[in-house]
Order: structure tokens, then C-alpha cells, then sequence
């Protein structure tokens, strides 16, 4: 009888790593809004965080876990009266189950806390550090000096990840006034994407003042609201020179005064070179 192979369907795999740490954040912090082209998690081990990814806005308590896909403009606000033990870590990946993993929030699991428990004892152990984020503490000096390490935590992520597209608990985006503005306002950005709306002109669409507006994309963004226009005209961009688009229909449709200026505002935001995107 002849052996029949069975061949795995990959759906996710984690190709880098560029950051894996454990921190505590006192009440009150705020990370400032950052984009980047690979993916971010944050894990909240305990107390309270608020986080926003693009225009969505959610509050994460103990055991919930965000992913924030490559390009989506990310922030957080700690606002649990002890402040908040965190697990961040970023990372490539590609694969179908990748598009699972965009604009959510986890609750997890009793099976899916015991990956990460099992995970963090394995980090622990491999790098003699004590069970404790006090002071940010970061995983991946034994890349180069353990054979296995590197593959043995991808693992472990996998596992995570798998465990999550088959069982996990999805959380809803904030009701909070303030967040429903700021869904919105950035609504109303990407429907204008094409040119430049001013504050005033924002404002008077959410139906709240100019001061207001700036206050709340203090709040959830980090950054002014013309900066954060560009950094979703740059989004806009990556996506359309994916598809095919030249370097320069694109600038010119997005708004752009110049190829030159949009080239430079391109690499600064994405690190690349918008022709290396074609």
C-alpha cells in the first residue's frame, strides 16, 4: 500500500523579529502614534490601557491582546490606577491567517494565557531574568547565540496566533464620545484624501470646536491632524504603488506638491523608497 503525503497549509509564518520586551508603565503614560511596515502586538498582563489603531479606539483590560498591522498609525494612553504591565512584541509575518488578525482586540483564553505563561518562562529562563516587567526588558539578544531560540519562540507565537483564529473572543471599539469623534473626523479625512481639508473645516463637520478636534487627536493619535492626513495619504499610497500605480499619478492624486517632496515624505514615514514598492 502506497504512503499518501499530507501536506501542511501553512496559514501564518513569523519570518522577523524586531522587538520583544515586557515593560511597566506607570498611570498616565502616553507612547506617542507611530507607523511602521511590519506588524506590533500589545499584551496587557495587567492593569488597564487605551489603545487606537487608525480610527479605532479600545479599552484593554488584563489578558486582552491587539495586533496592529503594518502602516496602521498606533497609540496608547495608560490609564489603570497602577499603571499597566505590558508584553509588546513586533514582527513580519505573512500568510492568510495575517488578515484575521487586523482591527481586533483578543480576550484570552485560559488555554491561550497559558501559551503566553509558557512562553514568557521559556524567555525567562533562556535570558536569566526575573518574572518581572519592572524594568524593560528585551528578548532577542539570544537570536545569535542560542541555535534554537530564535525557532522555539516563533513557536510559540504560532501557537498563539492559531489559537486565537480558532477560539479567540473578540472585544467591540469604545462608545466613548470622544471616540466616536475621532471615528469620524479620521472618516472624513480618508473620504479626502485627494487634498488637504483644513482643522476648521473638520471641526465644523464633527460638530465641535477647532480646540476640541486637536484635543482628541492629541488624545488617541499623539500628533497634530495634518500629520496625521499624511501619514494616511502615505498608507494610501503604499496600497496603490502595490497595485501598479507610477510614483507619479500617485502623488498626483494624492495631493502631493511635487514627486520629489512626495518621495521624501514616503521614505521618512515607511523607510522605503516608493519605486521599491512596484
Amino acid at each position: 500500500m502506497p504512503w499518501l503525503a499530507y501536506t501542511i497549509k501553512e496559514q501564518i509564518r513569523i519570518t522577523d523579529l524586531y522587538s520583544l520586551f515586557e515593560i511597566h508603565y506607570d498611570n498616565g503614560y502616553a507612547f506617542p502614534g507611530e507607523t511602521h511596515n511590519f506588524w506590533e502586538c500589545l499584551y496587557v498582563m495587567k492593569g488597564e490601557v487605551c489603545v487606537s489603531g487608525n480610527e479605532r479606539v479600545y479599552n484593554l483590560s488584563q489578558d486582552s491582546i491587539i495586533f496592529h498591522k503594518p502602516l496602521e498609525l498606533h497609540k496608547f494612553i495608560v490609564n489603570g490606577q497602577n499603571g499597566a504591565d505590558l508584553l509588546i512584541f513586533s514582527f513580519t509575518a505573512e500568510g492568510p491567517l495575517t488578515s484575521y488578525l487586523e482591527e481586533k482586540v483578543f480576550e484570552l483564553s485560559d488555554a491561550q494565557k497559558e501559551i503566553i505563561s509558557s512562553m514568557l518562562s521559556f524567555l525567562h529562563k533562556r535570558n536569566n531574568t526575573k518574572n518581572s516587567p519592572a524594568i524593560a526588558q528585551s528578548y532577542l539578544q539570544p537570536f545569535h547565540v542560542l541555535p534554537t531560540y530564535s525557532q522555539m519562540l516563533v513557536t510559540y507565537l504560532h501557537q498563539l496566533i492559531l489559537s486565537l483564529a480558532e477560539t479567540g473572543s473578540v472585544s467591540s471599539v469604545s462608545d466613548a464620545p470622544d471616540a466616536i469623534t475621532f471615528r469620524r473626523a479620521i472618516s472624513y479625512l480618508n473620504s479626502n484624501i485627494h487634498r488637504q481639508p483644513s482643522v476648521p473645516e473638520i471641526a465644523r463637520f464633527c460638530n465641535i470646536s477647532e480646540a476640541g478636534i486637536k484635543r482628541i487627536f492629541d488624545k488617541y493619535a499623539g500628533i497634530g491632524i495634518h500629520k496625521y492626513l499624511l501619514k494616511l495619504k502615505i498608507k494610501a499610497a503604499a496600497e496603490l504603488l502595490q497595485k501598479g500605480e507610477s510614483v507619479s499619478s500617485v502623488a498626483e492624486n494624492l495631493g502631493f506638491n511635487s514627486q520629489s517632496y512626495f518621495s521624501r515624505a514616503f521614505k521618512r514615514e515607511t523607510g522605503l523608497m516608493p519605486s521599491s514598492l512596484k
